[in-house]
């Protein structure tokens, strides 16, 4: 049985993202000429990377190739593989001029057909930091593994996901949800409505749901808040939202209130939706948009 010293660990995805950007409006079908962006992605991925500017991280996915590790260690994040096999897994976008997204694909199969029959390590008091790429069965097996001794944070990925999830709520420390996430999650199409639902099903649980350039929800322990972004020119959505995600957690896991952890995600996701380019998300420049961002209580009695 492997045992693992770093504090936080995250089970899911890494791949290679591709982005392409239109540079006139689209015509259906016939070429259309395109800006090409390529990137290391893939939600797991895209957090361990924040959090490892301030703490020790592994990522544990399917196996990949030597390029790839090496690119995460140069990032100060610990690979460990699952198997033995390499299996080709990717992601793309596309945008148009005006850099919204318009279409989203995602060859992701090699996560959703790999199984084992047992998770074999060591792990306690760890940040458990899951996405939804892994099977419904296999993420069972990790979150009824590992909920009892250790702190289980799930990152939403994708609508068509979330439903690994459904049966393992009261397990559950953490959900990072987006507003598309939680309606699929509860089959009620409110906001305030879905987080009454989930906290129905487990009071304890620390809620986390965003409504892009609308409002981002916080709830904890009957506390529930709401913090409205910034006004940006959106350069770059693709990953905002685990940027945001990035933040919350770590400054959480530092035991920074609920409201003060939401307003520095905000501003995180924030920075990168602004941003041409992968941002090095300097502490002071998050603080500075902090100050532009409101945050108030909501009732969630209704």
């Amino acid at each position: 049985m492997k045992q693992i010293k770093n504090n936080f660990i995250f089970f899911g995805a890494v791949h290679q993202d591709f982005v392409f950007e239109l540079e006139n409006e689209l015509i259906k079908y016939r070429t259309n000429p395109v800006k090409h962006y390529e990137s290391y992605g893939g939600v797991a991925h895209n957090i361990a990377k924040l959090v490892a500017t301030k703490e020790k991280v592994s990522l544990i996915s399917i196996n990949t190739d030597d390029e790839t590790i090496n690119y995460l260690s140069k990032n100060k994040i610990e690979f460990i593989n699952l198997n033995k096999e390499i299996q080709k897994r990717y992601y793309a976008i596309l945008l148009n001029k005006f850099k919204k997204l318009q279409l989203g694909i995602a060859n992701t199969d090699a996560y959703e057909q790999f199984d084992v029959k047992s998770i074999n390590f060591r792990l306690k008091k760890k940040q458990i930091i899951i996405d939804l790429n892994f099977s419904e069965k296999l993420i069972k097996k990790i979150i009824n593994k590992y909920s009892k001794d250790n702190k289980i944070i799930i990152c939403g990925t994708s609508p068509f996901k979330i439903y690994k999830i459904k049966s393992l709520l009261k397990k559950i420390d953490c959900l990072i949800l987006n507003k598309e996430e939680l309606f699929k999650l509860t089959n009620i199409r409110n906001i305030t409505k879905s987080i009454k639902y989930i906290t129905k099903k487990n009071l304890n649980i620390n809620l986390v749901v965003s409504n892009g350039a609308n409002k981002t929800y916080g709830y904890e322990l009957y506390k529930f808040v709401s913090v409205k972004p910034p006004k940006i020119k959106v350069l770059n959505e693709n990953g905002a939202g685990d940027a945001m995600a990035g933040n919350y957690i770590y400054y959480r896991y530092i035991n920074f209130t609920l409201e003060k952890s939401l307003l520095l995600g905000v501003a995180t996701g924030s920075i990168h939706a602004k941003s041409k380019k992968n941002n090095k998300f300097k502490t002071i420049e998050i603080k500075k948009i902090t100050n532009k961002i409101k945050i108030k209580k909501e009732n969630l009695n209704v």
